[in-house]
């Protein structure tokens, strides 16, 4: 292999890194989602916070 072979090569395996490491961050990030307003009304009725009605209330407010 050429000296521009070794390049071309070099340069090649340096792009893959790249791509991998903004793949990554970018599923990291997706990963760490926040918690939707049903979901921590539904936490809050297990804890008992608040009651079934009110949890009912919100669940048919979000239309689920």
């Amino acid at each position: 292999m050429t000296t521009e072979g070794y390049i071309r090569l070099g340069l090649g395996i340096i792009i893959l890194v790249m791509i991998a490491i903004i793949l990554y961050r970018f599923n990291a990030r997706t990963s760490n989602r926040r918690q939707t307003s049903l979901e921590m009304m539904k936490e809050r009725f297990e804890k008992g916070e608040i009651t079934k009605e009110e949890y009912e209330a919100a669940k048919k407010k979000q239309g689920k």
